[in-house]
């Protein structure tokens, strides 16, 4: 099992970081920390800003000179989530215990100037690309007072992953993550089911979802994508509010208001109204 330390960020790829960072900060209040140039040698450029109330930050990476990985990522399958990305103690000892486990480190261990890195390639973990790091010295002191945006965003409650077998996959993070079950469901309506598991030095959480039909629109997301990260949820102070909110800026919620005492209200940012990213809000 990895030793994980914490979870640093989420990271999704966009055209233009700068309009993207801009846009979900006034939905969301994501704080813009810092950015960074691209180059011949890392032909990707983006920038990092805090997040309300999860302890993680939320990166957004562009192509560089219009080719590199990211372009090629955005060519492929558009704006959307990338990597996620956790620090470990030690990055040897953590690309030790992949191989233990039977995972080959992607990409081998690398030194980028402020990280030592490894990956876990998508193919492996089920449909994350997993970024795990071990940074040479602490960031510097930064005005971390994010807002949360006209949506009122109050805290990042869990990133989603949608894969066909879902006891597969809870069994993979818990083998190699430590991440626990905290709840399981099944939803004969909507055709699928899902279980959320907790990651070790984390208030983020982790959901993953599978059909349970052909028809399930967890299927149809994994037949037109792959599977992967499939929506970020993100509490909120009133739903109300939030979907008013949304409305006069033009944005329609998507699916409307759902939800009744028996389950948290909510509802949706469509990924083109967010810029390609499917958030849902909720209410407790």
């Amino acid at each position: 099992m990895l030793p994980v330390k914490r979870v640093d960020h989420i990271s999704m790829a966009a055209a233009d970081w700068r309009a993207q960072s801009a846009k979900l900060e006034r939905l969301l209040g994501f704080k813009f920390l810092h950015n960074w140039e691209g180059s011949e040698a890392a032909p990707f450029e983006g920038c990092v800003s805090q997040v309300r109330g999860t302890g993680i930050e939320f990166e957004i990476i562009s192509p560089w000179s219009g080719k590199g990985f990211v372009q090629q990522y955005l060519d492929q399958q558009g704006p959307g989530l990338h990597h996620i990305t956790v620090e470990v103690d030690d990055i040897h000892a953590a690309a030790a215990e992949l191989e233990r486990l039977g995972i080959k480190p992607f990409g081998g261990i690398q030194d980028d100037g402020m990280w030592h890195l490894t990956y876990i390639h998508p193919k492996d973990s089920g449909g994350i690309l997993w970024q795990l790091f071990v940074a040479h010295r602490q960031p510097p002191e930064a005005d971390r007072n994010a807002g949360g945006g006209i949506a009122g965003l109050k805290r990042v409650d869990h990133v989603s992953l949608a894969v066909p077998d879902l006891d597969k996959q809870v069994e993979w993070q818990a083998r190699v993550f430590g991440m626990t079950e905290i709840s399981r469901w099944r939803d004969d309506d909507l055709q699928y089911e899902g279980v959320v598991m907790s990651i070790p030095g984390s208030l983020l959480e982790f959901e993953i979802i599978a059909p349970t039909t052909p028809a399930s629109f967890v299927q149809k997301f994994i037949e037109t994508r792959r599977p992967g990260m499939h929506h970020i949820c993100c509490e909120v102070e009133s739903v109300d509010a939030t979907a008013a909110a949304l409305q006069a800026e033009g944005i329609e919620p998507f699916g409307g208001i759902v939800g009744d005492e028996s389950w948290h209200r909510h509802t949706f940012i469509h990924p083109k109204d967010s810029g390609g990213v499917l958030f849902q809000l909720f209410e407790e």
